[in-house]
């Protein structure tokens, strides 16, 4: 009878083994940018190697069809236990929870996380940024302690070659745009050199640390007592706008520079790259930009050629603005329709580790790169269109962002000169970066105000500097003190009220 009862015991512990290691089934947004099928994606398979828990995936390429995805969660019974890839912004987070579509997190990643336990431990206020105004958490975080910074890059081989200092001043860079402008260091006997290849006003309001303001795209910026305070209204912003406008008088501005179609999108498209083989079309005109990295608009041997730019305000403060911070909300979340969250985060912690974030970024060591002798890593490539095999088909960072934290150690040591200079740049700026407002930290109550409004002065602001730059509107007192009432019209002192609490 005991040995009957043993084996009854033995079948109900198998046959509930057996139904916890049903298969997850991941659902997430792959943008169409990156040709990746999950469901054969070798990234799964192993993490099922790593974690002993199988997750079956399907990547959504179309943004309607994953929007519609997401809304029919939550009127209707979920398709998937988990999100993948998920994309979230923190009203999706509020609608999916609200609705009962994913669960909460926050008692859960205590028990079954102990690596993301750990990162939030060592930095508790990053918790108040993954969780909604309540504490529960709807979605986990992409944490990147070493985000490669949007920098202003200049051309330092061209000045070496016009005998020019690298600028250490606001008046040291107009002297270096000048002889950019005028010297032909690109050698070719043409002035097709482009100083300052700015295009749109988002681009040019990167500048602004140089004259002592950090702003966001608020266009808030926090004072050195604390408070925030609009950005247009501090007296240095006039400044800003009054050197725009020599620069554009000069001629060291691009033609189009108001005109040509809005590159934001450039300065974030190559945030999760670590490949300098993604560069665009060479450009050897290039003197100045503002971009995560020069190898969006010049050629991968040009790169070396580049160094981040980094002019002390009027205080002597030298800063710049972190454009996206150390926590990434919305890329991770569990359904209601999962009968194992545990399994489900536990599959996920992961990637908060160094071994799990290694495999989702490079892949596996001697199957898919491998250590030269100076300790640096490259691809193990039959000729280099492989590499784009490698994105495809083993692993999943590329396109939109992954859920775990960013393998720094690992992608430093890539064997790419340009790759290792853009990181040792980076750190520079990051160094000396800020955020004027924490990821995700809107209330409900007041999100939908701060939107419009923001909405309403980013355009009057970008098109008031516009105006101004290329003088359709004279940079006079009275014009300029128009514009402020302006703004101030439209909700600046509202919006700053909003925000700064």
């Amino acid at each position: 009878m005991k040995r009957s009862m043993g084996v009854l015991l033995a079948l109900c512990l198998l046959f509930c083994g057996l139904a916890a290691a049903e298969p997850l089934a991941a659902a997430g947004y792959e943008t169409e940018s990156v040709t990746r099928n999950w469901e054969t994606n070798a990234f799964f398979s192993r993490m099922t190697a790593l974690t002993g828990i199988e997750v079956t995936g399907r990547g959504i390429s179309e943004e309607k069809e994953y929007l519609s995805f997401l809304s029919q969660m939550m009127t209707g019974e979920p398709e998937c236990d988990i999100l993948f890839k998920a994309c979230l912004t923190r009203d999706q987070e509020r609608g999916l929870i609200e609705s009962g579509a994913v669960i909460d997190l926050a008692p859960l990643i205590e028990e079954n996380m102990p690596n993301l336990s750990a990162l939030l431990a060592e930095h508790p206020e990053w918790r108040t940024q993954i969780a909604l105004e309540d504490g529960r958490i709807a979605s986990l975080p992409f944490i990147n302690l070493h985000e490669r910074q949007v920098c202003a890059w200049l051309n330092a081989e061209w000045l070496e070659t016009l005998g020019v200092p690298f600028p250490e001043t606001l008046d040291g860079l107009t002297d270096a745009l000048k002889a950019i402008s005028t010297g032909d260091p690109n050698k070719n006997g043409k002035l097709d050199e482009a100083a300052l290849n700015l295009v749109g006003v988002y681009e040019m309001k990167w500048l602004l640390p140089f004259f002592g303001i950090v702003a966001d795209d608020y266009n808030v910026c926090r004072l050195q007592d604390g408070t925030l305070a609009f950005a247009p209204d501090q007296p240095e912003y006039r400044t800003f706008v009054e050197t725009l406008k020599s620069w554009y008088d000069l001629g060291l501005m691009r033609s189009d520079a108001f005109t040509a179609a809005h590159s934001a999108l450039q300065l974030t498209e190559n945030v999760n790259s670590n490949s300098s083989s993604n560069n665009k079309k060479p450009d050897n005109t290039i003197g100045m930009l503002v971009t995560v990295t020069p190898y969006t608009s010049v050629d991968a041997d040009d790169v070396l050629n580049y160094r981040a730019v980094l002019i002390p305000g009027p205080d002597g403060r030298t800063r710049w603005r972190d454009l996206l911070g150390p926590v990434w909300p919305g890329t991770f979340a569990v359904t209601r329709r999962c009968k194992d969250p545990a399994s489900a985060l536990r599959w996920v912690d992961a990637l908060y580790s160094e071994e799990g974030a290694a495999l989702a970024y490079v892949g596996v060591e001697g199957e898919d790169y491998q250590y030269t002798q100076d300790g640096y890593w490259e691809y193990i490539l039959g000729d280099s269109s492989e590499i784009e095999s490698i994105r495809s088909n083993k692993i999943i960072y590329t396109g939109t962002t992954i859920p775990g934290q960013f393998p720094y150690r690992i992608v430093e040591a890539v064997d790419s000169d340009a790759d290792r200079h853009v990181f040792a740049e980076s750190e520079k700026v990051h160094a000396c970066s800020e955020r004027v407002l924490p990821s995700y930290f809107l209330p409900a109550e007041i999100s939908d105000e701060v939107s419009d409004i923001m909405l309403k002065l980013t355009e009057q602001v970008d098109r008031g500097i516009a105006r101004f730059v290329t003088g359709e509107i004279p940079l006079d007192d009275a014009n300029w003190t128009a514009w402020q009432t302006a703004l101030h019209d439209a909700g600046s002192a509202r919006l700053v009220e909003l925000l700064d609490r």
